[in-house]
């Protein structure tokens, strides 16, 4: 139908101007506070300024996205009761939800679109801005990221190092214990530095300090190795990639560093409730644009109108503190990473169908 054209195309078009208005706003205040305040004594060229900013671009548009979605909601679905369009359609016998229809698609589209910024673009362009923030603007050297201590298990075996270089892919200050069952050690290992052997798929310690025990615990051999051989078969790069935030990281990239650091015994739980997230958190978008309809439609005195969009923002507000409240309950393991990445959602999503299906009984 021409005219659900026409409500998507006022929707879309009211909705990225204040998605770009917003994003605007923000990096004008953003850099004003920089500039007395991060960038002061430092040496900051245009091109890194301009990069600086450019590569936050995906990451704030995408914290944006959801309110000018919602925003963007009011303001068509108000103008056009205002001009008496609602009015028309509903009493040629179209529901609230028909002729919801296009602001719905609209909401699907930004859903779609944070999901392929998320997946595609912010990984990239988080790792590009963090780079430039540490090195060119902080004028830190890549060498020095280090994750700092971490236990890495294997059959029979556990690894402890002191801290891990990502740039070189090495371990430091490193203690290997073997052990012959659960209550008998077999073998120490100390070793200053080590590296991952990319033919034979193991850990490769330097001049290891070998220390040999017999079943009482007892010391029987201790010889230095220039190389030592582990049996711990999996790289660090993509267990120990915690000097990186989520946001660079793909879904499946984090997936996969959750499944190898469990199986290293390494504590993400963090990481757990971020990967549930990418999922959950596009869908704001959707949610939003239904949270807008009984709101912003509703057929009573002005006042009442206004009451009805400042619930509507407070809800969206409540929305997005409950969501990072329920983060941290998560990441303490009060509540399953599941039940809290989706939680708000469908709390939300209920609140809008009761309030859409009483509008629509005229009530």
């Amino acid at each position: 139908m021409r005219v659900w054209w026409y409500i998507a195309s006022q929707y879309l078009k009211t909705t990225l101007s204040i998605l770009l208005f917003s994003v605007s706003i923000y990096f004008i205040l953003t850099y004003m506070e920089d500039s007395q305040h991060y960038f002061d004594g430092r040496e900051v060229t245009s091109k890194t300024l301009f990069l600086y900013y450019f590569w936050q671009l995906p990451a704030v548009t995408i914290q944006f996205m959801p309110f000018t979605v919602l925003i963007g909601g009011i303001i068509t679905n108000w103008l056009l009761a205002k001009h008496g369009e609602i009015a028309a359609l509903r009493a040629a016998g179209l529901s609230m939800m028909k002729i919801a229809i296009p602001l719905i698609y609209v909401g699907m589209f930004f859903t779609a679109g944070q999901f392929f910024i998320s997946e595609f673009i912010l990984p990239t362009s988080s790792t590009h801005f963090y780079k430039i923030r540490r090195v060119e603007v902080e004028g830190k050297k890549n060498e020095n990221v280090f994750t700092e201590s971490t236990w890495l298990k294997s059959k029979g075996t556990v690894l402890h190092f002191e801290k891990y270089d990502e740039q070189k892919e090495e371990l430091f200050g490193i203690e290997y214990f073997k052990s012959e069952n659960a209550s008998s050690l077999k073998q120490i290992v100390h070793a200053n530095s080590g590296y991952f052997d990319e033919n034979i798929g193991n850990w490769v310690l330097r001049a290891a300090v070998v220390t040999n025990l017999d079943t009482s615990s007892q010391i029987t051999k201790t010889e230095i190795k220039p190389l030592f051989v582990t049996n711990i078969d999996f790289a660090p790069p993509k267990v120990l990639k915690q000097t990186s935030d989520s946001n660079q990281l793909s879904y499946w990239q984090l997936k996969k560093i959750i499944e190898d650091a469990e199986m290293a015994g390494t504590n993400v739980s963090d990481r757990i409730v971020d990967l549930y997230i990418k999922i959950s958190s596009p869908f704001a978008n959707l949610l939003f644009v239904f949270l807008t309809i009984p709101f912003a439609l509703r057929k009573e005195r002005q006042e009442e109108k206004y009451i009805g969009i400042i619930i509507c923002l407070v809800t969206a507000l409540i929305y997005c503190f409950g969501n990072m409240a329920l983060r941290s309950f998560a990441i303490k393991g009060s509540i399953h990473p599941l039940f809290a990445a989706w939680v708000m959602n469908i709390l939300v999503a209920l609140l809008s169908y009761m309030l859409i299906r009483k509008l629509d009984k005229g009530q």
